[in-house]
């Protein structure tokens, strides 16, 4: 009969913790790998989102202040223009670039609401529609008024941008 000695089953169970260690660390390794790799997916989907809606958000935002500046050019051109087609012209052009401003606007609503301080580009974006309605009914106004409004715009989008691509 084989006799199992009580130094022979230590060594025995140390060959099979030995030959099993490796495999255990490659199985939680591979384990632990896989949770990183899904967290760092995660994290990449994320960003990718962030950086896609700052950078729809920026193309509204500057869209809105090239038309606004369109707006503000042609009202200088209406001035100085006496052909009154031409002023009707330039007019019609003018409430085309509003209406356009108008969707701008609500777009750049939805697109806010993940900037800590996207009130305030509202509120700046709201100032200069009504700077420029306040222009119209009037056809006077003071157009560096508008322009430092939209200066101060710049800024609150910058800010936004930033707010937004680093969101959470």
């Amino acid at each position: 009969m084989l006799r199992i000695t009580l130094d022979t089953t230590l060594e025995i169970i140390g060959l099979i913790i030995s030959c099993v260690t490796p495999l255990l660390v490659f199985i939680f390794g591979v384990a632990i790998n896989k949770k990183i790799e899904n967290s760092k997916l995660s994290a990449l989907k994320e960003k990718e989102w962030q950086v896609k809606w700052a950078e729809t958000f920026l193309k509204h935002a500057t869209d809105f202040n090239d038309n606004i500046s369109l707006v503000i050019s042609n009202f200088y051109y209406l001035q100085m223009q006496s052909d009154k087609n031409k002023k009707d012209e330039i007019l019609n052009d003018i409430e085309i670039i509003k209406f356009k401003v108008s969707v701008i606007d609500w777009n750049i609503r939805n697109y806010t609401q993940f900037a800590e301080n996207g009130n305030d580009v509202i509120k700046i974006q709201s100032t200069l529609i009504s700077q420029i309605d306040d222009i119209f009914k009037g056809f006077k106004g003071d157009l560096e008024v508008v322009r430092n409004y939209q200066s101060n715009y710049n800024k609150a989008v910058r800010k936004a941008h930033n707010s937004i691509l680093n969101s959470k």
